[in-house]
């Protein structure tokens, strides 16, 4: 009989959960949910989970994302993390990895590895090499600036390297990003020439929306692996920006059509990141396709964890835990935090007009970051959601 142990070294593991559980490859790679009886067939061993209660939420993340310093010498005024220069502190490389084999104790099976700059710290080749070493598959989001020796080096033990990039030249810094276009497209040339498998992030407002195909053109020019659009939130030095930067509604409800456009036009992998799951459901998309391909909206405190250099989680990377609990004590915090408690919980008791949406358990009610910054209250709808602002609309709560 095969367990968690037998198989946790080697390119394939799995988790147990109590519908059955999470398979997880890295050749090829993939996560797959499977249930009990699938388990039981390919010969893994009964798990206690199976005869306890669903507790509504996994037994841990699948992934974490992981700010291993908040250092950044580029300094974009719209960073989310609100990174900085030296001032900067972040856990030593001690501290690191106890968190890193508190995740893998856990059964978590990627973290992506991030800043601030990761690439700024000078242990960071150390910290890849500790993920490898005890079976955490680390991923890499960098702003591209440097790319010599060392760090395309680094970039051999990730699963994956993703360079922000929000615009192609003269658009390079139209999100306040600092540093050169020229600069990021050598980063990628360099890493495809060693064979790494890379693509973009690329962060979607009002300054670049009319570009995005054009960066999907290049990402397919490069035979990047993917490119991923995030909508621009109002988190950290974006915040002050957020009225000048955030989508219109028009925008908002174009988007997915646009995605869905550039999609079928090129061969690149098109992903969005979960806060733009309400420009998709204004399209009624069928709700039988979407939990057939797991569609979710936010899913912080659930398959996705954040944790800060400082070494505090939280549900969400684009909001604090005001408990300031520590990763070192996750297991423990894991089913007892009442901050992630309140990202499970949401859709138990959803305000109108979530709570008679169709779409209320794929979507969960947007992003909370958006709905903390316009109405101050983490129980609020995302105000962005068409559905809810033709809502608020009927309501004269919106002009």
């Amino acid at each position: 009989m095969r367990n968690m142990e037998s198989v946790g070294l080697s390119r394939h593991r799995v988790r147990y959960e109590s519908f059955g559980g999470i398979l997880s490859s890295t050749d090829p790679p993939f996560l797959a949910w499977v249930d009990r009886t699938f388990l039981r067939d390919a010969g893994y061993e009964e798990s206690p989970l199976w005869h306890t209660d669903d507790p509504g939420y996994l037994s841990a993340p699948t992934e974490a994302h992981f700010s291993i310093t908040e250092k950044c010498s580029s300094g974009c005024a719209g960073c989310y993390m609100d990174s900085c220069g030296e001032t900067a502190v972040d856990l030593s490389l001690e501290e690191v990895k106890a968190v890193l084999d508190t995740l893998r104790a856990m059964g978590v099976f990627h973290v992506a590895l991030g800043g601030g700059e990761a690439f700024e710290r000078p242990d960071f080749e150390d910290i890849a090499a500790y993920c490898r070493e005890i079976g955490l598959v680390p991923n890499l989001t960098t702003n591209g600036q440097r790319m010599g020796d060392r760090e395309i080096g680094i970039c051999r033990m990730m699963g994956q390297v993703n360079v922000s990039l929000d615009g192609l030249e003269s658009h390079y810094g139209v999100n306040g990003r600092a540093g050169s276009f020229e600069r990021a497209d050598q980063a990628l040339r360099k890493l495809r020439a060693a064979g790494i498998a890379a693509g973009i992030n690329c962060v979607v407002s009002v300054k670049n929306y009319s570009h995005i195909k054009d960066i999907a053109e290049y990402a397919c020019t490069r035979g990047l692996a993917e490119i991923e659009f995030l909508k621009y939130k109002p988190s950290g030095r974006g915040k002050d920006r957020y009225p000048d930067f955030a989508l219109s509604q028009e925008m908002i409800r174009s988007f997915y059509p646009r995605i869905q456009e550039i999609a079928a036009s090129l061969p690149v992998e098109i992903k969005i990141d979960c806060s733009f799951i309400p420009a998709m459901m204004y399209h009624h998309p069928p709700l039988e396709e979407l939990e057939k391909w797991a569609v979710a909206g936010c899913d912080g405190g659930n398959m996705l964890l954040g944790i800060r250099s400082s070494g505090v989680f939280s549900a969400c990377s684009f909001i604090s835990n005001n408990d300031a609990e520590s990763a070192l004590s996750l297991k423990t915090h894991w089913h007892t935090s009442a901050h992630l408690s309140r990202f499970r919980r949401w859709t138990q008791n959803p305000p109108e007009p979530c709570a008679s949406c169709t779409y209320l358990t794929i979507c969960r009610g947007g992003c909370r970051a958006v709905a903390l910054y316009y109405n101050h209250d983490f129980s609020s709808p995302d105000p962005e959601c068409p559905f809810v602002y033709d809502y608020m609309c009927c309501k004269g709560a919106l002009k």
